[in-house]
């Protein structure tokens, strides 16, 4: 029986991934952690319909290098450490204040980890 479960959750997860992109996640990728790749801004992100355990939506009140702070949409203001290799879209754009952001990664240990950052 146990030999069967991982494999049932795994085909759960994917049929929940097609099922939240209206069946479109045929092009869309993960990395090894399991997290969407994006690469663009969604459309979807614009009325706040996102995965929140993989993005972080946000407009940008300061940038530096390693570190963005973001205020949420409820006027929360959070600080985000990003990680050497953070990938910011497009390339070779900085964030800058007023502008909307996606922050893309994971949990881990309460932390969030950015892995790419897409601006608007």
């Amino acid at each position: 029986m146990q030999r069967y479960l991982k494999p049932l959750i795994y085909l759960c997860a994917i049929f929940v991934a097609l099922s939240a992109n209206g069946g479109a996640a045929s092009a869309q990728t993960f990395n090894a952690q399991g997290v969407p790749v994006y690469n663009a801004w969604q459309p979807a992100w614009d009325q706040y319909v996102y995965d929140h355990r993989h993005v972080v939506l946000g407009e940008v009140i300061g940038f530096q290098p390693y570190r963005v702070q973001i205020r949420h949409r409820d006027g929360n203001v959070q600080n985000v450490d990003l990680k050497n290799g953070t990938v910011i879209l497009p390339t070779g754009a900085t964030p800058a204040p007023g502008e909307h952001v996606a922050l893309l990664g994971y949990y881990s240990h309460g932390t969030f980890i950015v892995n790419r950052l897409v601006i608007r």
